[in-house]
C-alpha cells in the first residue's frame, strides 16, 4: 500500500472508531452506513472500506434482536450494506483485473514471441471485464444510497 495511502485508510479508520460510540441502535445503524456513504464519495479504497463495513454490519446485527416493529428499518439496512458490501467486493475485484490485464499487457510486450497473441487476447478480454466492471460499479452505490434513504423513512413513519 503506497504512503499516503495508508494516512488515508488511517484516517478513515479513526474517523470510524471515534464515532462508533453507541448512541441508540437505530442511529448508530444509520450512522455506520452514512460513514461508508461518506467513504464512497471521498474515494475510499476498498481496503479502506472494508472496517466501516464491518462496524455497520455489528449494528445491524444488534438491530436485528431489537423491537419486532421496526421490519421495515431492519430490511432497508441490510440492503443497504447489502449493496455496499457487494460494491466493495465489485470494486476490489476490478481492480484485480486491472492487475492481470497488466501482467498479461507486460506479458505480449515483452514476453516470448509464440505467446504474444495470446497475451493480448487476454489483454483484450480483460479490458472487456474491467468495462463491465466499471459500468457495473456506480449502480451498487446508487443501491446502497437508496436503501439508506429508505431506512430514513422508515424511522420517519
Amino acid at each position: 500500500m503506497r504512503p499516503l495511502c495508508r494516512i488515508k485508510a488511517l484516517v478513515v479508520t479513526i474517523v470510524a472508531l471515534s464515532f462508533s460510540v453507541a448512541t441508540g441502535g437505530d442511529e448508530d445503524v444509520l450512522k455506520a452506513l452514512e460513514r461508508i456513504k461518506a467513504a464512497v464519495e471521498a474515494g475510499a479504497s476498498p481496503e479502506e472500506l472494508a472496517p466501516l463495513l464491518d462496524e455497520a454490519k455489528i449494528h445491524i446485527d444488534q438491530l436485528q434482536r431489537g423491537d419486532v416493529r421496526k421490519d421495515c428499518f431492519r430490511a432497508a439496512t441490510r440492503r443497504s450494506h447489502y449493496w455496499y458490501g457487494l460494491g466493495v467486493k465489485s470494486w476490489g475485484a476490478l481492480i484485480e483485473n486491472e492487475k492481470q490485464r497488466d501482467r498479461y499487457r507486460r506479458k505480449a510486450e515483452y514476453g516470448e514471441h509464440d505467446m504474444k497473441d495470446i497475451s493480448w487476447k487476454m489483454v483484450e478480454n480483460y479490458d472487456k471485464l474491467i468495462k463491465q466492471a466499471q459500468e457495473a460499479l456506480p449502480s451498487k452505490w446508487e443501491y446502497g444510497n437508496a436503501a439508506l434513504d429508505r431506512a430514513r423513512q422508515c424511522l420517519d413513519q
